[in-house]
């Protein structure tokens, strides 16, 4: 038994080194996105106004353009594809697709979300270990060690995690703001074509 706690125990402390470099990664990750989705928004907030605006005045005939000049480069790609669209299947589909899309960038924001306080979890655990060694032993400085090692992995990793979920909410409105747009879109579009 000693021998496998003895194990159990050396795994575990070598994954707070790879714990703590994952943390930093997710760290610096998630200011580049904070950046990253500022700026874009900055841009795409008053260009989505205003091609909500465009549609609702739209009428419905393919060569009509729609201003899409600061949307996203994903939604900008919908609109042609939904303007080219022969059928109300084929705007289904690109509907469709577009979804995919926007799921897999929401699938990298959630995973900040989680992964954040996994591995600040982790990190805390890991060096409890020691921490409670140092105290059995009388080393405070190894129980000061370890504890300011536990608590900046919690911090950190609730840091990103809170990046990651903020982030996630906010690129989930603006997807399904996108999504409504394209299905209204698609609704003028072939709702024009069936009358004429």
């Amino acid at each position: 038994m000693s021998l496998l706690a003895d194990a159990l125990y050396f795994v575990t402390s070598g994954l707070l080194i790879p714990c703590i470099a994952a943390l930093l990664v997710l760290l610096v990750r998630s200011f580049v996105f904070v950046g990253v989705y500022w700026m874009a928004a900055r841009r795409e907030q008053p260009a989505m106004q205003k091609l909500v605006e465009q549609l609702h005045h739209w009428d419905g005939r393919v060569n009509n353009t729609l201003d899409a000049e600061n949307v996203t480069p994903r939604l900008r790609a919908a609109l042609k594809s939904m303007l080219s669209a022969r059928s109300e299947a084929a705007a289904g589909f690109m509907l469709s697709e577009y979804e995919v899309e926007a799921d897999k960038e929401l699938s990298r924001l959630s995973n900040f979300a989680k992964l954040g306080p996994i591995l600040g979890l982790m990190g805390t655990l890991i060096p409890m270990g020691p921490a409670l060694q140092g105290l059995a032993s009388g080393d405070i400085a190894q129980l000061a060690n370890q504890m300011q090692v536990a608590f900046t992995t919690t911090v950190v990793g609730l840091l990103v995690g809170a990046i990651g979920f903020v982030l996630y909410q906010r690129q989930r409105r603006i997807a399904s703001r996108e999504l409504s747009a394209l299905e209204l879109l698609a609704a003028l579009r072939f709702e024009n074509t069936d009358h004429e």
